[in-house]
């Protein structure tokens, strides 16, 4: 809630579409606070039911209870698939909105409860907001941050450790940190392409398939010679206007005001020299597994090589490093 970027997007994409809002039927798909629900009654909604399975459900019957809202607010403590069509009818709904978007845009995977809320109670000619979204990567320069992280395991080098030689573990350890995703916000200077590739997904249509089984294909033109340390993801989301072809959009690169979400970085086993003007291509593959995170393979097509190299993730062991570890520390 803290986040101004987040809670002005989202209040901007609600209450500035009062036409979706109006007299309408919403959903809010773990509500959390109840901040979107005010936020949808704010721009006129007839009723709103607050989805949330945690025990913050109540807490938000209290926050909308003293903010005299609870006419027009049901808080509902359930997880989506568990709500009868007693209780809400199918295909009922005007309106959904919800805060699914996590860090790289899927983690955590609330964005497949947004896609089931769709399917059971969104009607057919229904709003979703955020309507959709786009994964973005684009490749980085970073020295520092690439020796910090293998230094990070320079005590598997020790050859005399209480008279045990540990360097044979050195590799593995080095394999080990590099695999594992980092969450942090750095300088837009350091990207070596000025556009990213992005993959679009339209919630109103996509199905929770598209949603567990990621490929993203990306060639970047570099921009000036160096070197290749890592990939940054991030996304963009896109929240419809009453301006016809015109969008509200929330933002999370580089160069962008901070967000809590930061930026996703995955690091290079072995960094790559690059020149300007070559073709830096590859895909990033992710794909769900059973601990509500990914398994993520970057293959890089390196130009003079006639394979390619790959790097292997686990998406949900993410390290929280610098600006991030600081805001939450703060806030908790």
């Amino acid at each position: 809630m803290q986040d101004s970027i987040r809670t002005t997007t989202y209040r901007e994409g609600i209450t500035g579409n009062k036409k979706a809002f109006k007299d309408k039927i919403v959903m809010d798909v773990g509500a959390g606070s109840g901040l979107l629900s005010i936020f949808a009654v704010q721009a006129g909604a007839k009723k709103v039911y607050a989805v949330e399975a945690s025990n913050m459900a109540e807490h938000a019957k209290t926050l909308i209870k003293a903010n005299n809202l609870q006419d027009k607010i049901e808080v509902i403590c359930a997880r989506i698939e568990d709500i009868p069509e007693s209780q809400i009818p199918r295909e009922s709904i005007d309106v959904i909105v919800s805060e699914p978007l996590g860090t790289y845009l899927f983690n955590e995977r609330m964005l497949e409860t947004y896609i089931i809320a769709r399917d059971r109670f969104l009607k057919k000619d229904g709003i979703m907001f955020p309507q959709s979204a786009q994964l973005c990567i684009i490749p980085f320069e970073d020295k520092e941050i690439y020796e910090e992280q293998v230094g990070k395991v320079n005590f598997w080098t020790t050859t005399d450790f209480h008279g045990f030689d540990l360097s044979c573990m050195h590799e593995t350890a080095v394999d080990e940190k590099l695999s594992q995703a980092i969450l942090d916000t750095y300088d837009a200077k350091k990207n070596l392409s000025a556009q990213p590739m992005r993959k679009h997904y339209d919630f109103e249509k996509c199905s929770i398939e598209d949603l567990k089984i990621v490929d993203l294909d990306f060639s970047h033109e570099i921009e000036r010679t160096g070197i290749c340390h890592g990939y940054c993801l991030y996304f963009e989301a896109y929240f419809a206007s009453e301006q016809e072809g015109h969008y509200i959009i929330l933002k999370t690169g580089p160069e962008e005001p901070q967000t809590h979400w930061y930026q996703t970085r995955l690091l290079l086993r072995e960094p790559i020299g690059v020149t300007k003007t070559m073709n830096l291509g590859g895909v990033l593959k992710m794909r769900a597994n059973n601990e509500q995170s990914f398994d993520a393979e970057l293959e890089l097509q390196v130009p003079w090589l006639s394979t390619t190299t790959k790097n292997h993730y686990d998406m949900k062991d993410l390290e929280y490093r610098g600006a991030y570890q600081s805001y939450y520390d703060y806030y908790n």
